[in-house]
């Protein structure tokens, strides 16, 4: 690889776009002092990352660009590319030719450039990293980069050695290693912290789990024994029941023979006891009709009302609908003529673009005719033109310097004979200037202080707001927290109620399946809402009841019911609508009740409901009646001579016919149905307070942030408005100090003028001589110029033309590729907003069909709601008249009723005395009865245990468990089996999933923990390994340039010897490295002691031991050999010619013996003030041409 050209333009000197191109061998740069030689030596440094503009020799980055001269402005940007082959694939890159371009414009904007594509210049870093290239290489040293070796101390000189062992990338990959290891670190320390805190939750779970478990497997035994234990004593007390009811049949037939010779006696009062009763019933029934009657006249009377509201709001939405409807159809045109002006436009975008895309082509088969053309070299011309060329701008030089300094003089003259008489006049005009800068600096500190203070002010608003921040924060974070742990309990109780846990089996599977199945309305204990004072009383008083499931015919139960046959379900029982009839109390007993302390009122009464289901409460709850709690129950079972059922609040129970139910279960309400419900109603309430409270709460935080922000904005407002201030303070105070020196200036100038004027002349008759000699000389050169520049413009006229042509093809493609790109994003831009339009439309569409239906549907409700009304109506006038029709039947029926009880009363009176005649022959029975009721309490309570605790029917528990042969022993075990129930005390069910989650949680941490822990070790095994390859590689390389120095020293300095020195051997990632020299006849010594002729050659010599062991592609030297004499110059000369088969060498210098090494040569000149130019020679020509002159000699 070696570097074929650069091209700059706009840095420094170099105005404009200067192309140098470079052979595969030594080139040398000279020209005179100040002619910008060495700019080319910091264009290739700038170009290959020189971030430093002191390195360049600037005090600022802007530096670099053309800064103007007197004949031209200064430029906005500087450029320069370098051109490098690459075909020995030198480069990691496939390319066998690799530009690189670096752009800065004057505003500070970089861009950087591979191969005309746009980079970044870590890219341009990277791709010169270890390459022998980079800018802080041995591949372009100047006189101060010699100078550093020898002055610099031995870590310092330790970096070249590292740059040609190439282990720069492997410090670099050691110090990502190191990043990544603290990341690593990083990531360790928290996956610890998150693992501890997993070990601290996995001990009480894991001990939760196990309660859970053993609760789970002694609750499966208890329920097994207990079921079977329930089987026996259920048949146990059937027996004993069944014994009892024959010992009283057998008494009642005794009893009843012993009673026949009172009947005779009693048929009269039994015929008007009938009579009566019959009466007592008819007017129990017509009651109940009058009472049924004036509730369906409340109802159609309410139903009335509800429909004319519906109408109102029918009428309502219909108007609204309308509206709607209009405004989407309009929605629909608008964005179909929209879609139909983009679709042409983006057709016409898309001809646009494809004949730009064919006149490309086109410019691009002309572009690459013109670049296959050749440029042939005017070797031989431009190698005689050289010296001409220098010597003539020498002269040049010279002569132009001549007139400017003439110019400059006389201008200066007449400039002094001006000042003279402007002098006072600037004076007053400083001092005027003086006056209004003391002024505005006055006001520049007050308005600086007024600012101090205001910055101040804000910074403790600012405080105050961010405190508040702080304080608000933590209760916005507690009230989400709150939100999403409610937010999780409602959604599981949603999932419990939407998978019906908690219901029998077969209910549950109907209910799961109650769209496939038809008819289905609900299970009782979803449809009914009961109030939480309520919640135990209703839910005793449904019993099993509560899981029943309605439906609304005899077909569908009976097609649910085939359905749990065919799945094997389960069983369910169903409550079809059109079957069950409603059950109600009869008025007298509702009296009676009424009357006692602690009633509540009838159960039917106390819950909601929808009206679809009204007779399936009234048949399940209608003539159950709550009380306060069991004494209130018992008095009023005892009130209504225990014909009905009374249920507490508590739960107790007062069976009809006496029984009493009651007791506590272990579980609460825990699993009840309304439980649940309630709960999920409270949740819900809960969940939507608390999102609302942190709304709320977010709002306000946001609220001080927005002023946190704000205030943080004026804050920087403030402070760069007192920067500014402080600047223009101190820019007032320059200016101040400017008028002062201005002044004492003008004051001197009033000495000089007179000397200036006695210095012009004499340097006039100076100017005169000189110019007439250099003119001379510059006529004879530049006839001798002219004419081997005709020959040359002769010749290379047509190159110049193909050239010109060519870059006019090159522009002509640059503006079709950019016009090709707009039309580009342009039709792209057409098809987003069609792709929009489209979206607008269909959704306008949508809405407009909805509309529609909603229309069709608020006409459908209302005819509806007309038909139903005039009906209603009609219901209304017809139950009125029937309810006053039997109300005088009634009243009429009670009159007969009374006089009929008087009669009966006499007659009683009569057979009292018979009575307690048979009431000593009743007191036996009434025992045997209770004995009876005992044995059919037992079997009840038995019953109702099996029921309400395990959801079993006797028949299911005979069916599924067998039944025990012992039965004490089997009490003893349930007994047993409860206590160590009890004994684990509160249960987490749940625990056992949470357990297994944390535990798989905590598996995978410990696994990422162990993948860390390796990554470490592998990051520690990987900068090690770095490490040794740094070591062996330095090592090597700088035993090889070590021995490689023994040699090429004496050989530079002609004899003395030299040495390679690590100041620490035995570290050598970190070992400096001193150079100890014995020139011929010295003793051995260290560089510092050397003289300046010395220590230069021992640089170099040492710069070529490295090239001589690590080949660079190419080397660029800057004037390193300026501090030698001739002698070390033609041995320097010589060593560049022995190594140009290796390395190309681009040396700038203005020594004779370095020229003559080379073998082509550029002359940089300044033909133009501040401008620079380039002419090359190849100097084999020149030898050749020099040759021939001496054989025809």
């Amino acid at each position: 690889m070696y570097l074929k050209r650069i091209e700059i333009a706009g840095f420094k000197s170099f105005a404009d776009k200067t192309v140098i191109d470079f052979e595969n061998s030594v080139t040398a740069v000279v020209g005179p002092n100040g002619s910008g030689k060495s700019n080319i030596t910091e264009a290739i440094r700038w170009v290959l990352g020189e971030q430093s503009a002191k390195s360049l020799r600037g005090g600022k980055m802007p530096d670099i660009i053309f800064a103007g001269s007197d004949t031209r402005k200064q430029l906005n940007i500087a450029e320069v590319t370098v051109i490098l082959d690459n075909s020995d694939h030198y480069l990691p890159l496939e390319y066998n030719e690799i530009s690189v371009t670096r752009r800065y414009r004057r505003t500070g904007e970089s861009e950087f450039f591979i191969n005309k594509q746009s980079c970044r210049l870590k890219d341009i870093q990277e791709l010169f990293l270890d390459s022998g290239l980079g800018k802080e290489s041995f591949s372009i040293i100047s006189q101060g980069k010699v100078e550093a070796i020898f002055s610099s101390k031995p870590e310092d000189r330790r970096g070249i050695f590292e740059e040609a062992a190439g282990v720069l990338k492997y410090k670099q990959r050691k110090k990502k290693a190191e990043q990544k290891l603290f990341e690593t670190e990083d990531n360790l320390s928290r996956v610890q912290d998150i693992i501890h805190e997993l070990e601290e939750q996995l001990t009480p779970l894991a001990a939760q789990s196990e309660a859970a478990k053993e609760f789970l497997r002694l609750k499966e035994t208890l329920t097994q024994t207990d079921v079977s234990l329930m089987v026996a004593e259920i048949k146990t007390a059937k027996k004993d029941w069944d014994n009892k009811q024959a010992q009283l049949a057998k008494f009642n037939l005794e009893l009843g023979k012993l009673s026949e010779s009172i009947q005779e006696q009693e048929s009269i009062l039994a015929k008007q006891r009938k009579e009566n009763a019959q009466a007592d019933r008819l007017i129990e029934k017509n009651q109940q009709v009058l009472l049924d009657l004036s509730e369906k006249l409340k109802q159609t009377e309410g139903q009335k009302d509800v429909l004319q509201e519906r109408t109102k709001h029918t009428q309502k939405s219909s108007q609204e609908y309308q509206t709607s409807l209009a405004e989407a159809q309009k929605k629909v045109k608008h964005f179909e003529k929209l879609q139909e002006s983009l679709m042409k436009e983006a057709a016409e975008k898309e001809t646009e673009i494809q004949k730009a895309e064919a006149n490309l082509i086109k410019t691009q088969q002309e572009l690459e005719k013109y670049q296959k053309s050749t440029k042939e070299l005017l070797a031989e011309l431009r190698d005689q033109y050289v010296d001409l060329m220098q010597e003539q701008a020498a002269v040049g030089n010279e002569l132009k310097y001549l007139e400017r300094q003439y110019v400059q003089e006389t201008a200066k003259s007449k400039q002094t004979l001006a000042k003279q008489s402007e002098v006072e006049a600037s004076v007053d005009r400083l001092i005027l200037q003086k006056e209004e800068l003391t002024q505005k600096q006055a006001q520049l500190k007050s308005s600086l202080t007024e600012t101090k203070e205001k910055l101040e002010m804000i910074q403790r608003n600012g405080k105050k707001f961010q405190e508040a921040l702080a304080k608000e924060q933590p209760k916005m974070y507690q009230l989400m927290n709150q939100v999403q742990q409610l937010r999780a309990r409602q959604k599981s109780l949603q999932e419990i109620q939407e998978n019906y846990f908690g219901f029998y089996q077969g209910v549950r599977l109907v209910l799961q399946h109650k769209q496939q199945l038809s008819g289905i309305v609900g299970a009782v204990a979803e449809l009914i809402d009961v109030p939480a004072d309520f919640t135990l009383a209703i839910e005793t008083a449904l019993g099993g009841a509560a899981q029943h499931v309605i439906v609304e015919n005899e077909k569908d139960a009976r097609q649910a019911i085939t359905y749990l046959k065919q799945q094997r379900g389960g069983r369910a029982t169903f409550l079809p609508l059109t079957t069950i009839k409603p059950r109600q109390l009869p008025a007298h007993i509702l009296t009676q009740a009424t009357a006692v302390e602690g009633f509540i009122g009838i159960a039917s009464e106390q819950v909601a409901y929808p009206d679809q289901i009204q007779t399936v409460v009234q048949n399940l709850l209608g003539t159950i009646l709550l009380a306060k709690d069991l004494t209130s129950a018992n008095a009023i079972a005892q009130t209504i001579r225990y014909q009905y059922r009374v249920v507490s609040l508590e739960g107790d129970v007062m069976n009809a016919g006496g029984s009493m139910t009651g007791g506590a279960n272990k579980r609460g309400n825990q699993g009840s149905l309304f439980v649940q419900n309630q709960e999920l109603k409270q949740l819900t309430s809960e969940f939507e307070e608390a999102d609302k409270q942190l709304q709320v709460q977010e709002k306000k935080v946001q609220e001080l942030q927005q002023e946190t922000a704000r205030l943080a904005e004026e804050q920087e407002v403030l402070r760069t408005r007192g920067e500014q201030l402080r600047f223009e303070e101190q820019e007032a105070t320059n200016q101040l100090q400017n008028i002062i020196n201005e002044l004492e200036r003008f004051e001197k100038e009033k000495q000089i003028s007179t000397f200036e004027t006695r210095e012009l002349q004499q340097f006039i008759e100076d100017y005169e001589k000189q110019t007439n000699e250099l003119k001379d000389k510059q006529t004879d050169l530049e006839t001798q110029r002219q004419q081997i520049d005709e020959e040359i413009k002769s010749l290379s006229q047509e190159s110049d033309q193909m050239e010109a042509r060519r870059a006019q093809v090159q522009s002509q493609k640059a503006q079709e590729q950019a016009d090709l790109a707009v039309l580009k994003e342009q039709f792209n831009h057409l098809q987003i907003q069609l792709r929009g339009a489209r979206v607008q439309k269909a959704e306008a569409i949508e809405r407009q069909e909805a509309i529609e239906k909603q229309l069709a549907t608020l006409t459908a409700d209302f005819s509806d709601h007309e038909v139903t009304e005039e009906s209603l109506e009609k219901q209304i006038n017809e139950l009125s008249a029937q309810r006053e029709t039997l109300k005088a039947e009634l009243a009429k029926a009670k009159e007969q009723r009374d006089r009929r009880q008087r009669e009966i009363d006499e007659l009683e009176a009569v057979l009292a005395e018979r009575n307690r005649e048979q009431k000593a022959r009743l007191s036996e029975q009434s025992k045997l009865e209770v004995q009876k009721d005992r044995a059919e309490m037992i079997l009840d309570n038995h019953l109702t245990y099996l029921q309400s605790e395990y959801q079993l029917t006797f028949e299911k528990a005979s069916h599924d468990y067998q039944e025990t042969t012992d039965i004490e022993d089997s009490r003893i075990k349930v007994a047993s089996l409860k206590e160590q129930i009890e004994k684990l005390g509160p249960v987490n069910l749940n625990s056992i999933e949470q357990y297994e989650q944390v535990s798989e949680r905590h598996t995978f941490l410990a696994t990422q923990r162990d993948d860390l822990l390796a990554a470490k070790n592998q990051l520690f095994e990987t900068m090690d390994e770095m490490d040794d390859e740094v070591r062996t590689r330095f090592k090597e390389v700088f035993e090889a340039i070590r021995q490689e120095f023994k040699i090429v020293f004496p050989n530079m300095f002609g004899g003395g010897k030299a040495e390679l020195v690590l100041t620490e051997p035995t570290d050598l990632l970190k070992t400096g490295i001193e150079i100890e020299v014995q020139p011929p006849g010295k003793k051995l010594q260290s560089l510092s002691l050397l003289s300046g002729g010395e220590r230069a050659l021992t640089a170099i010599a040492l710069l070529f031991s490295i090239i001589r062991v690590c080949p660079v592609p190419f080397c660029i030297l800057d004037e390193v050999e300026a501090a030698l004499d001739e002698a070390n110059v033609k041995r320097f000369g010589r060593y560049l010619s022995d190594f140009q088969d290796d390395t190309q060498f681009i040396v700038v210098t203005h020594r004779k013996g370095t020229m003559v090494a080379a073998d082509v040569l550029y002359g940089v000149t300044m033909q133009e003030s501040g401008v620079s130019k380039i002419v090359s020679v190849r100097m084999e020509d020149i030898n050749e041409e020099a040759k021939i002159n001496e054989t025809k000699v």
